[in-house]
Order: C-alpha cells, then sequence, then structure tokens
C-alpha cells in the first residue's frame, strides 16, 4: 500500500507518515514548514540544481531527499541525494544489442552551444562514425522522444557535458538505460558522479580530447567494448536496488540530534552557492555563462 496521493499549491495540508514533495521552499513562508516539526514526516526538495537555498526548512523534517548534492553543503545522514534519472518520456529498453554491434560509434542530440557542449563537438568530430544533431542552429530537425531513444540504442558512446549549470544531468541516464556508454566529465575540485553515486565503471576525463582519445582506442578492441558495455549496465542494474534500500533504511531509520544538522557552515558563507556551481564550470564553460548572464 502506497497510501494517498494529495495535490495541492496552497501550503496547507500537513499530515503524519508523509513525504512533502516541494520544490520552492525559499519562497513559502517558513510557518507552513514548522507544522511538519515532531512528525514523521520527509521532504523531497525537487528543483534545486542551483542551490537557491531555503534549506532552514529542513530541520522541521525526519529527513530530506533531493536530487543533486553537495558535499560541501548537506549531511548525508540527514539529507540522501538521488541520481538526477531520465526525463518522464523516456522509455527504458528491456533489451538492447551488443556495444560492437552497434554502428555508430557516439551520439549527440541536443544544444551544443553552451557549458563545455562546443569543446566536446570538436574533440569527439574526428571519432567516426558518429550522429551529431546540434539543435541549436537554425532550422535544425529535432527528432522526438522515440527516434532519439532509438538513436541511443544504436551508439556504442554516448558523451555527457554538464548540463545547464551542473554536471549531472538527464543524458547520462537515458545511455545507460539504452545500453549506451555515458562519457563523463569530472573537474579538478569536483567528481560530480563518483560524490553521487560511488565508485562506478563509466569512463570520465578532465577533458574531451582525452575522452576522444580513448574513443578511438577502444573503438578497435570489440571485445573491450562489449565488455565495458556489460561492465556499465550490470553496475547500474545493481546500483538500481541499491538506491531502492538504501530508501527504505534512510525512511526507518530514526534520526537524532546527534547525526547533526542538515546543512554546513560552509552554506551560509555570502556568495557559497556561487562557489560550488563555479565548481562545476570549465575555464570555457565560466567565459559563456558570463556572455549569457551580461
Amino acid at each position: 500500500d502506497l497510501g494517498e496521493d494529495i495535490y495541492e499549491g496552497l501550503h496547507s495540508v500537513v499530515l503524519d507518515n508523509s513525504i512533502l514533495i516541494d520544490s520552492y521552499p525559499q519562497c513559502r513562508p517558513i510557518k507552513y514548514y514548522k507544522r511538519f516539526r515532531g512528525l514523521n514526516a520527509f521532504l523531497f526538495h525537487t528543483c534545486d540544481e542551483t542551490y537557491e537555498g531555503g534549506y532552514e526548512v529542513y530541520e522541521n523534517f525526519r529527513g530530506v531527499f533531493r536530487i543533486h548534492g553537495s558535499k560541501l553543503f548537506f549531511n548525508p545522514r540527514r539529507v540522501y541525494t538521488f541520481p538526477r534519472g531520465c526525463i518522464a518520456e523516456f522509455q527504458p529498453s528491456e533489451s538492447y544489442p551488443d556495444a560492437s554491434s552497434r554502428p555508430y560509434l557516439w551520439s549527440f542530440l541536443g544544444g551544443a552551444t553552451k557549458c563545455t557542449r562546443p569543446e566536446m563537438a570538436r574533440a569527439m568530430s574526428r571519432v567516426t562514425p558518429n550522429y551529431y544533431l546540434n539543435t541549436d542552429l537554425p532550422n535544425s530537425v529535432r527528432l522526438n522522444a522515440r527516434e532519439y531513444e532509438a538513436t541511443l540504442r544504436d551508439s556504442v558512446f554516448s558523451p555527457s557535458p554538464m548540463g545547464n549549470v551542473n554536471i549531472e544531468c538527464h543524458r547520462t541516464y537515458e545511455a545507460l538505460e539504452s545500453g549506451a556508454i555515458p562519457i563523463l566529465e569530472r573537474r579538478l575540485t569536483i567528481d560530480c558522479y563518483k560524490d553521487t553515486l560511488g565508485p562506478h565503471p563509466m569512463p570520465t576525463f578532465t577533458s574531451w580530447k582525452k575522452a576522444a582519445d580513448f574513443v578511438l582506442k577502444i573503438a578497435k578492441d570489440k571485445v573491450g567494448l562489449n565488455s565495458l558495455q556489460s561492465e556499465c549496465m550490470s553496475w547500474w542494474r545493481e546500483h538500481k536496488q541499491l538506491v531502492h534500500k538504501q530508501v527504505g533504511e534512510f525512511l526507518s531509520t530514526p534520526h537524532t540530534a546527534a547525526d547533526g544538522p542538515y546543512i554546513s557552515g560552509w552554506y551560509r558563507i555570502p556568495g557559497a552557492h556561487v562557489g560550488e556551481l563555479l565548481r562545476h564550470h570549465s575555464m570555457p564553460a565560466f567565459a559563456r555563462r558570463v556572455q549569457l548572464q551580461f
């Protein structure tokens, strides 16, 4: 029994044994959240990719779930960070072809003029055959959801450059659900996917040139391609089961003051959230961000 779903936008309902799903607690009166104090209630804080705050409401709940964590800000004993996952419309594949039998060594479909995507496109262009569609170009033809899914199933690798402001993006998980091997980014000061998922087998690089060199080398080894694909897909299946177990344990474990505060003192430093977001950016991505803002 999963209980009852209640949809309301007035911030008036307060229930024991509940999970409150809320997007912008920083925009609401804190007195509403204080009514959950002492109840067996959890908060699921969504839509906080830019670390906009409102975290003072966390202390009114037994625990908090969220997407987009930060090792600097959030106490994992109090705040559980989910992987971002696929977009709602995405349909995972129940079966998929071996990596060595796929027609494209890599594919990318989407806007490619922001963040680190131009560097990805330039570096990966020497890896062929590929399927590259930059939807930022004038008169570009967008694929529908089913065509996008089919392209991923035809691709050995799926480069996953950072999202809008955060390294973690939907593209990574859509690749995993299609049997494509994600290629991930990390920075010198942050390994976003390792922080969220723990140790994983997905190829991760500090530059897209290194990523392209890796693909060119392993492309000659069909056994190696299939082995890496199998390792990534097996890990992902096991990790989803692990998340299910961890969520159950998080919900059933009593959380006390001994677990410490929900957020660290780092967040209270003026401009801390900007500093955290900058850690996700490379220098070219930062320059494009400045250009976009001004």
